[in-house]
């Protein structure tokens, strides 16, 4: 089974890329092969609303970038996705966002059998103190997995990780992601 994380942070190996990775180790560990991508070094544009993908079945978007060239073949081809992005101002961060907004072609029916079902997990650090600031990026992920019909599965979520590297200093929470990661081996038990 692949598990395909897609790293929503513009700061390259930041606090969230750092969870991330440790799930995948943890995964790697239990048997999975694993695929990170970086969604910042990729161009990702917003989606047009032409709703061209629900008229043409053959194409999945009119968009001519890196997502239509590359990622949903990724997506498609994963058994789980995982979705890495810090909280900024309450909500995830541009990249991420742009690369949800470009799900759409997977609720066509023809798109729908390619997704529904897969296990999802969410990877996020912030820099506030507290669950507040999460809870209304949480929201959104739980409703656009629900629409998708994505099983949410998952979640790595810690608080007051602002500078670059502050999650080192949470040994605990570097040891739950790679848990996380670990516990996925049940799904290859299903499976099998």
């Amino acid at each position: 089974m692949k598990l395909t994380a897609f790293l929503g942070s513009p700061r390259k190996g930041g606090n969230t890329d750092t969870l991330a990775e440790r799930v995948l180790d943890g995964a790697r560990e239990a048997g999975f092969e694993t695929e990170t991508v970086a969604l910042r070094r990729l161009k990702i544009k917003p989606c047009a609303a032409c709703e061209k993908c629900w008229s043409r079945p053959d194409q999945p978007c009119s968009q001519n970038d890196d997502m239509t060239s590359d990622l949903y073949d990724k997506i498609a081809g994963s058994d789980i996705i995982l979705f890495a992005t810090p909280v900024y101002w309450y909500a995830p961060t541009a990249i991420m966002k742009a690369f949800i907004d470009r799900l759409v072609p997977f609720n066509r029916p023809q798109g729908r059998p390619l997704i529904e079902g897969k296990p999802a997990i969410l990877v996020t650090a912030y820099e506030e103190e507290g669950p507040t600031a999460a809870e209304p990026l949480i929201r959104m992920f739980e409703l656009s997995f629900d629409w998708l019909g994505l099983q949410f599965t998952e979640r790595v979520i810690i608080d007051n990780c602002g500078p670059k590297g502050a999650i080192l200093e949470k040994p605990e929470a570097l040891t739950n992601a790679y848990e996380v990661g670990i516990a996925l081996g049940s799904l290859l038990k299903i499976e099998n």
